[in-house]
Parts: structure tokens; C-alpha cells; sequence
């Protein structure tokens, strides 16, 4: 076998490909013989004169610049999800540039032809030299192999650029030959952005694919398919309706397209190259918070591009066509809701229903996968509270968590029995659960967001106070009590030195939690949300503006942010109005510190009798007593011993030495 198998119509496209390449191949070694055995002037270098004149006759029969001629017919006649008929029909190429693909294709992965091609060229270097990729295809022209080419420019083909060009070799680019082989591949670039939607046949419009199909066969001047505008549609709606159009959807939020004019152009190049062999559509995801760039990304982009939302701010060089929204507007997200649940389930839930779908922004896809799942729990729940309960925990967890650098998605373990504080700030902390608690009921219902022409609907609480003093735990206990995930976010990371970095990635943390319905806390907010300094230079402009925009970003903010910080003074006073609470955290008193060190140690630890009293007489802040409980844990278990006076005082030294304090003499006296 000089092939290995690969799968239909992969394995079709093999047979052919190697037939037609070692044809050829025989076609220049018969025409090489029969000039070898050409008699000279006196007849002295042929001596069968019949057989030269046969092989003469074998060479010009076979023609070995025309051995893929057939193949053009050849893929009139193929499955139409051929990768290399999708790519030739995407980019316009010619029969000899497909002709070039096959044989590179057949050079790459057949045992015969590599053969033939290393004999050709002595074995040396790898992929196939311009002047034998010349010979097979005859009508191949220099254009082809040109950087400007369609070729390489969208990442087909390779060329050994260190070579003359007519020396150089050529090659299929992995992604390429992985597709014709049958093996789905990508850039890790366009994954990194681009993202395959999941199709739900239930949610396929007749009258939407109707529509995008009348739409998308259009071209214009330029060949492309047109920009199609979808407005309000929904996008898992537009993902099904082009699934049933045989096309593959992708999805792309708008905030992904890249700042930089290099990488943009990359990136479009190759999700180009990588749509048209794949029969893939690309549906971007606009808001207002779109950058400058979409319309360039999309005028960039060769192929199909739907976009739902806002329409880019910007001419377009492309064709634009505009689905009518009247037809496709998707239902409200508490219709989709009452539709996927069923009306007496619907029934149970009550008011819960209208908050869930409100504080959790989730596709209809996601919809329907919550209700199947958690169906027969809301029949067997006790009452509606108990219903929505179920129906609340679920929806906070099927968006799917999404990369962004420096965020974060976890659990909350704590609860208002692990944490201790003062009464009034775990009154203070009661009353920024009621807000979020009772949101929809009250905005709502009771017409409050109405009244607020929509602003203010989101809660933003500031948590300020020296570290250790329990900010951050606040906001675990606040978000377990609430039975919603959180978002922690990294500032060191989320913060880039590339200009507009930054706001993008705040853009998708956002995104993330507006869909995930997650609390969002940013510890250490003085580190981005400080004062605003002065403008010295275009660097300094550019801070400005993105901290402008995430001001602009915490007031829109229809869900629950959290900032932690140690220095409020420290934080910009025109950011302040956008709290709803901000509540100071101080150094716990000594009575507080006497429940810490009471309630540190498990129930299973093996704690000796010690006087607390005596410990809590220390100004330690909750955090550093969590650090010498567990410390001292840590040196019982070494020893195989208990916890005792002794081993807390020697984790209490490692502690203040830490924060440059001595340790004092501890009277540790009777237990009490």
C-alpha cells in the first residue's frame, strides 16, 4: 500500500490525485528515454530505432504537463464538502492552482510520489520545487506562487523562500493537508477568538434561512458574498437557521477582533482559509461596545459573515444586505423561558421565573438545555420557592466559562456562619443581599427601573479596609447566600501595556458575567480605579480613557460587582458616586478576634486546651489568625502530635515577622 486510508470522499480525492500525479511522472520518464536512445547524426546512439520511435510516440501521448487535466471534471462530480473543491470554489482559484494543491497534497502523504518526487530531486530538501510542480501542471504560472497569491497569502500553500524561486519548494501548510486528510485543525489564533456555535435544530427559522440563503448566494463586484446585517436576531436562532443551510456557524463576539493592524489582518486571513475549507460561516456578536476595527476585520474577511446587534459604525467596501427584522426578532428571554419550561411549570415557578430571567442573560440554546435538565426537580419541589431555587442554580451555571486573562470562575464555600464581624457591617452586608435579592421585584414590578430611565439597575458595593480584615470572604459569603458563582478578577493580569488591551479584556469579563449572572470582584481596585493622573503623553491618554470606559462599564452593569481595596482614599472620587454601598472593613476588636480564634480550628482538628483570651489580646486581623491556624496544623501534623500553646506561638513569630512586628511575650495562663 503507498497510501495510507483516509476516510470517504478524502480517500476518493487520494486515489485520483496519486493516479494523476504518477502518470505524469511516468509521462517525463518516457519522454527522458526516448530522448536518451534519440540516434545521432550517424545512427550511432540508437540501436533499436523501432523502440525509440516507439517511446517517442508513449511520451507524446502522455503529455506530462497535462496529467491533472481530467481532475477539474473530476471534482464537478465530487462530494460537495470536498475540502479542496470548497477551497478552489471559495477563493476563485484557477484548475492549475487546485491542480498545484492535489499534487502538493499527493506529495505529502503518498509513498509513491514522494518517491518519484525524491528521485526527481536527488532526495534533497522537502515538499515539491517549482520547476517539477511546472512540469506535471503545465499551465501552472508563476502568479501561484506569488506572496500576493491567494495561495499563500491566506496560509495554503508554503514556499521556501531561500531558494531561487524556480529551486523553491513547496508544500501544503498543516492546517491544509489535516482538512484534506479528513482531520478537523485549526490555528490556535482563530480558536483563541473564534468559537463553533452549537446548532439546535429546534431553533432553525424557515423564514430566517430562507432569507440567509437568498442573501448569501448574492455577490457582489468584488465576487464576495455580502455583509448580512441579521439586527435583533438572536444568534443560537442565526446559528440554526445556517446549520440547516448545510453551513457550519462560528461565533465571534465584536470585541474579539484585534486592536493591532498585523494581527487583524492575520487572523482574517487565516479564519478565511480555514471557512472556506470547512464550509463555515462566521456570526459576529456587535454591541455598542464594538471597537473601530469590525468593519475592517469583515471587509478583510473572504467568505460568509452574518452579523447580529449593532451595525458597524463604518462604510463597508463590502456588499451589505439587510434581513428584516420583523421576521426574525427573537422572543423575550422570559417567553423563551415560559416556552422551553411549559406552562405548568411555568405556573409553579411564579415571580421566580421573571427573576431568573433577569439577572441570567443565556441563549436559547441554553435555555432549553436548563429546563430538560432541571424539569422534573421543579415538579418535585415543595413549593415555588423551592422551585425557583432549583431553576436559579442551574441557570448560573450553564454559560460556559470563557478564557479571558486574569478572571477567573469559582464556587463560593463560605457562608454567614464561617465569617465573623461586626454588627453593623454584617447589617451593612444584609442589606447589599437585599438589593440584589429583591432587584426584580422591585425595579420591576414596582416600575422603580422605569422611573430610573434604566440606570442604577446593577448593584456595585466598594469594600475597603486593611488586608486580612475579611473583603474579600464578604464577598464569597454574599455570593453563596445569593447561590451565585464569582468572577475574581486578576488586575495584574487584566491590565495590558498594549494600547486599548485592557478595555477589551474588561469588555469580555463583562460579557462573561452578564451572561453567568456571576458576582464580579475586583480585589485591589485602587490599582486600576486610583485617581486619574495627568495627561503627559499618548500613553497616559489612553489609561485614562479605558478607565473612563470602565466607569462607564460599572454603571451599565446590570448585575452584582464587588471592589476590595485597602486604600479608599486612594480611589478616584468620580468613581465613587457609581457605589451604591461602600462599607469600611476595620481591624477586628478583640471580642471578634476571640470568636476567630474560636471558631479557626475544625471540629476534627486535635486542639489542646488554650487560652483564647490570651490570644485574642493581639491585633491580628482574621486573615493572619487563618494563617496561624493553619501553620500550627501543619507543625502538629509533622510531629505527630496535637495543636497546642507551644506550636501556635512558634506560627504566631512567622507571622508577625512577616509584617515586621516583634513577637511579645504571650501569658497563655489557664485555658478558659
Amino acid at each position: 500500500m503507498s497510501a495510507p486510508r483516509l476516510p470517504p470522499p478524502h480517500d476518493a480525492l487520494l486515489d485520483v490525485a496519486e493516479e494523476m500525479a504518477l502518470a505524469g511522472f511516468e509521462a517525463l520518464a518516457l519522454g527522458a528515454r526516448s530522448r536518451a536512445r534519440r540516434p545521432g547524426p550517424n545512427g550511432l546512439n540508437g540501436s533499436h530505432a523501432a523502440d525509440s520511435q516507439a517511446a517517442a510516440e508513449r511520451a507524446a501521448l502522455a503529455e506530462p504537463g497535462r496529467a491533472f487535466d481530467a481532475l477539474p471534471q473530476w471534482l464537478d462530480d465530487a462530494e460537495p464538502t470536498l475540502p479542496l473543491r470548497r477551497v478552489g470554489e471559495g477563493f476563485a482559484l484557477d484548475e492549475a492552482e487546485i491542480a498545484l494543491l492535489a499534487l502538493l497534497f499527493v506529495g505529502s502523504i503518498s509513498e509513491a510520489v514522494a518517491r518519484h518526487v525524491a528521485a526527481a530531486t536527488n532526495g534533497a530538501g522537502l515538499g515539491v520545487p517549482v520547476w517539477l510542480a511546472q512540469r506535471l501542471i503545465g499551465s501552472l504560472h508563476a502568479d501561484a506562487f506569488a506572496a500576493a497569491g491567494s495561495l499563500r497569502r491566506f496560509g495554503m500553500i508554503g514556499v521556501d523562500q531561500d531558494a531561487l524561486r524556480i529551486e523553491a519548494r513547496l508544500w501544503l501548510r498543516e492546517p491544509v493537508l489535516d482538512r484534506f486528510c479528513g482531520a478537523g485543525a485549526h490555528e490556535p489564533e482563530v480558536q483563541a477568538r473564534i468559537a463553533p456555535a452549537t446548532v439546535n435544530p429546534a431553533l432553525n427559522s424557515e423564514d430566517l434561512a430562507r432569507q440567509l440563503r437568498t442573501a448569501l448566494v448574492d455577490r457582489g463586484r468584488d465576487h464576495l458574498s455580502p455583509v448580512v446585517m441579521a439586527g435583533t436576531a438572536e444568534p443560537a436562532m442565526v446559528a440554526a437557521s445556517l446549520g440547516s443551510l448545510g453551513l457550519r456557524p462560528h461565533l465571534m463576539p465584536a470585541t474579539a477582533v484585534p486592536d493591532d493592524a498585523n494581527v487583524r489582518d492575520r487572523l482574517s486571513r487565516m479564519w478565511s482559509r480555514d471557512a472556506a475549507l470547512d464550509g463555515a460561516v462566521l456570526i459576529v456578536i456587535a454591541d455598542d461596545r464594538a471597537g473601530p476595527f469590525l468593519g475592517d476585520f469583515v471587509d478583510r474577511v473572504v467568505g460568509h459573515v452574518v452579523v447580529v446587534g449593532e451595525r458597524p459604525r463604518v462604510e463597508l467596501r463590502r456588499a451589505v444586505r439587510i434581513v428584516g427584522d420583523a421576521h426574525v426578532a427573537s422572543a423575550s428571554t422570559t417567553d423563551r423561558w415560559r416556552s422551553a419550561l411549559g406552562p405548568s411549570r411555568t405556573e409553579k415557578l411564579a415571580a421566580g421565573l421573571a427573576q431568573v430571567a433577569s439577572q441570567f442573560r443565556l441563549s436559547a440554546t441554553e435555555i432549553e438545555a436548563v429546563a430538560a435538565v432541571v424539569g422534573d426537580d421543579i415538579d418535585a419541589a415543595s413549593d415555588s420557592r423551592a422551585a425557583a431555587a432549583v431553576l436559579w442554580h442551574a441557570a448560573g451555571r450553564v454559560a460556559p466559562t470563557v478564557p479571558v486573562p486574569g478572571v477567573s470562575v469559582v464556587e463560593p464555600a463560605y457562608t454567614w456562619s464561617d465569617i465573623v464581624l461586626a454588627s453593623p457591617i454584617e447589617a451593612a452586608l444584609r442589606r447589599v443581599e437585599m438589593h440584589v435579592r429583591h432587584a426584580t421585584t422591585v425595579l420591576d414590578d414596582w416600575g422603580f427601573g422605569e422611573r430610573m430611565a434604566g440606570r442604577g439597575r446593577g448593584v456595585a458595593a466598594l469594600f475597603s479596609g486593611p488586608s486580612g480584615t475579611g473583603k474579600t470572604m464578604a464577598a464569597e459569603v454574599l455570593a453563596s447566600s445569593l447561590d451565585l458563582r464569582m468572577m475574581l478578577i486578576d488586575l495584574s493580569q487584566i491590565i495590558s501595556k498594549y494600547v486599548g488591551e485592557t478595555s477589551k479584556n474588561i469588555a469580555a469579563a463583562f460579557e462573561q458575567a452578564e451572561r453567568s449572572g456571576a458576582v464580579m470582584v475586583w480585589n485591589e481596585g485602587d490599582a486600576v480605579w486610583g485617581v486619574r493622573g495627568t495627561v503627559g503623553n499618548a500613553t497616559d491618554r489612553h489609561v485614562n480613557a479605558e478607565v473612563g470606559d470602565l466607569l462607564q462599564r460599572i454603571e451599565a452593569f446590570r448585575g452584582f460587582t464587588i471592589v476590595t481595596t485597602n486604600l479608599r482614599k486612594a480611589i478616584d472620587p468620580a468613581f465613587m458616586r457609581r457605589f451604591r454601598f461602600a462599607i469600611d472593613f476595620p481591624m477586628p476588636s478583640e471580642t471578634e478576634r476571640r470568636r476567630l480564634w474560636a471558631q479557626v480550628f475544625p471540629k476534627a482538628a486535635p486542639v489542646d486546651a488554650v487560652d483564647w483570651h490570651a490570644l485574642a489580646a493581639l491585633p491580628l486581623s482574621g486573615g493572619s489568625i487563618r494563617n496561624v491556624a493553619l501553620g500550627s496544623a501543619f507543625l502538629a501534623a509533622e510531629d505527630g502530635a496535637s495543636i497546642d500553646a507551644r506550636r501556635i506561638a512558634a506560627e504566631l513569630a512567622q507571622e508577625l515577622q512577616k509584617h515586621d512586628q516583634p513577637m511579645p511575650a504571650i501569658n497563655f495562663g489557664t485555658p478558659r
